[in-house]
């Protein structure tokens, strides 16, 4: 079996990439005011397993802890971006060929409503998520079935987990999810119903966790309202809350700067536009932190739906954008510039690695009539490139009327001179995941968009084997959630990927990761538009409020006290 080494990552100097205009004053004293974020919609999927909304992920961090990506389960991460044991768990011993992880629990834990949490609930969860055929039916995914043979208890506070290989990423694949309290989950079971069918439906949007705080209501499509968890036993550095309640408020792109200096909200965590950046860093009540984005924004292609499953295609899209006017009109000062599904704050890749290797994608006419004509497309009548029975009339669905606008204003004038028409449509974000994943569709033919305006935050430690392998593909679109969003299905992609899955070391790691990105630059599965310098707002009367790229908004309240 192959040898793996622990993995540490390595940040590129974390002072370096976060920065605070810092009131850092804790203080001890009594629990005691409340801080309302303000933030996009959420689904209501507030456990693990139905699409991973990082607006739903922030309401699962508040009810089960943790930080970046993840809510934290028996592993988690800390500020420095460094994974380790969570709060909950006392040991961990690792047998010598690497394969049998053997976990122990702290004795005298409670979920939230004072039910023990013990080894039973740990097998009960990875049960439920290794029942991949129920996850499915139930409109989940799950990738466990992936990396573990079998997860087994050998007392009350001990749970045996053997791998089926050793992994790069194993802690963060593995280890770092929502343990679900058996209990609460098969009580009033229907018995017509599968244990995950149940959860869906009945459960899902009041989960019952053990970190900081408890969900006391839910109001869809307006707001999360939580309130501490007395029983919570502390975060990795053993912090509890000091704030009593958080209200998580839905708000509109148009309105969330209102919201903020008016004071109906205290936090605008990820904010990305200019004009609201400048008007908080000029008003003396509010302050910043920044950070450079783990993450970048991008429009995702349907890889295998007629026209954009050929290559030349997406090419020749990319080439039809000019993506530093999209970033301007769609971002300003604080955008940066992409070119493949990456993030700079990861040790393998620097900026000089990408301007030495990856194509530059810009609108340029003859780039797209080189493309397409090498390819057999041809002009027709009206202007419009087509082949055979497909025309090049592309729809675009997007979230917000911001990406609407930009959007029009560059591919909807440049698309049409060069060649290309597309129909860019706004829908309600609910409606929109569920074309995006490919759930929840009733009528098989209502399948309509090409392409997908969104954003990505890769984990901590990079597997893209669950987003971007083939095995990930759901088919027929519209039957079950597809965790490669993209519908991507190429050998050579598969193969970078399961290098980097079984990598025995950061070299062998680097390298394949290197040349996958290159791949991804080359065929185009994601039209990466922009990164940028995230600034989490906030208002002054929250004391000792401290993010960066791998410690978000969630797990840098715990920390904080409020006036």
């Amino acid at each position: 079996m192959k040898k793996i080494l622990t993995i540490l990552l390595v940040l590129t100097m974390v002072c370096s990439i976060t920065a605070c205009n810092k009131t850092k004053e804790t203080g001890g004293g009594e629990v005691s005011g409340h801080v309302t974020i303000g933030t996009p919609n959420f689904n209501g999927d507030f456990i693990n397993g139905w699409g991973n909304n990082s607006y739903d992920n922030s309401i699962r961090k508040f009810v089960f802890g943790g930080a970046s990506n993840n809510p934290a389960g028996l592993m988690t991460s800390n500020i420095k971006g460094e994974i380790l044991l969570n709060s909950i768990t006392d040991s961990r011993e690792i047998s010598d060929d690497g394969l049998v992880h053997t976990f122990k629990l702290k004795p005298d834990l409670v979920y939230s409503d004072g039910t023990p949490l013990t080894a039973d609930d740990v097998v009960f969860t990875y049960n439920f998520y290794l029942d991949e055929d129920a996850i499915v039916e139930a409109g989940g995914s799950t990738d466990y079935p992936e990396y573990l043979e079998k997860v087994e208890k050998v007392d009350e506070l001990t749970i045996k987990f053997t791998l089926l290989d050793q992994y790069y990423a194993t802690d963060s694949l593995v280890f770092m999810d929502n343990i679900i309290c058996e209990e609460w989950a098969t009580k009033d079971k229907p018995e017509d119903k599968t244990i995950q069918q149940h959860v869906k439906d009945s459960l899902i949007n009041k989960p019952l966790g053990y970190g900081p705080y408890k969900i006391v209501e839910y109001k869809e499509n307006q707001y999360v309202k939580l309130t501490v968890n007395d029983k919570f036993i502390g975060d990795v550095d053993g912090d509890k809350p000091k704030i009593k309640d958080m209200i998580v408020k839905v708000i509109s792109e148009e309105t969330k700067l209102d919201e903020l200096l008016t004071g109906n909200v205290d936090v605008l965590p990820g904010s990305v536009k200019a004009e609201n950046i400048d008007a908080v860093k000029a008003d003396s009540k509010f302050s910043f932190c920044h950070y450079p984005r783990q993450g970048y924004g991008h429009l995702t292609f349907h890889n295998d739906f007629a026209p954009v499953n050929h290559k030349e295609v997406r090419q020749a899209i990319c080439y039809t954008i000019d993506r530093k006017i999209f970033r301007e009109a769609f971002l300003g000062k604080y955008s940066v510039s992409t070119d493949g599904p990456y993030t700079l704050n990861y040790w393998m890749i620097d900026q000089k690695w990408v301007d030495d290797n990856l194509h530059k994608y810009t609108a340029d006419k003859e780039k797209v009539d080189e493309l397409l004509s090498g390819a057999g497309w041809a002009k027709g009548s009206d202007g419009i490139w087509a082949k055979g029975d497909e025309k090049l009339e592309i729809e675009v669905l997007v979230p917000g009327q911001d990406w609407a606008d930009c959007l029009n204003l560059t591919i909807g004038k440049t698309g049409e001179e060069f060649g290309i028409k597309f129909n860019v449509s706004l829908i309600d974000w609910a409606i929109f995941l569920n074309h995006y994943y490919g759930k929840e569709i009733s009528d098989k033919n209502e399948r309509k968009y090409h392409m997908y305006a969104l954003a990505s935050s890769p984990a901590i430690v990079f597997d893209g084997y669950g987003s971007w392998h083939s095995d990930n593909v759901a088919n027929p679109w519209g039957s079950a959630i597809s965790a490669n969003t993209a519908r991507f299905e190429n050998a050579k992609n598969d193969e970078l990927l399961m290098t980097m899955r079984t990598a025995e070391n950061d070299e062998v790691y680097q390298k394949a990761y290197r040349e996958w990105v290159k791949l991804t630059n080359e065929e185009m599965p994601i039209l990466p538009l922009y990164s940028n310098d995230y600034h989490d707002l906030f208002n002054k009367r929250i004391k000792g409020f401290e993010t960066n790229a791998f410690w978000d908004w969630v797990p840098a309240l715990i920390k904080c006290t409020v006036k």
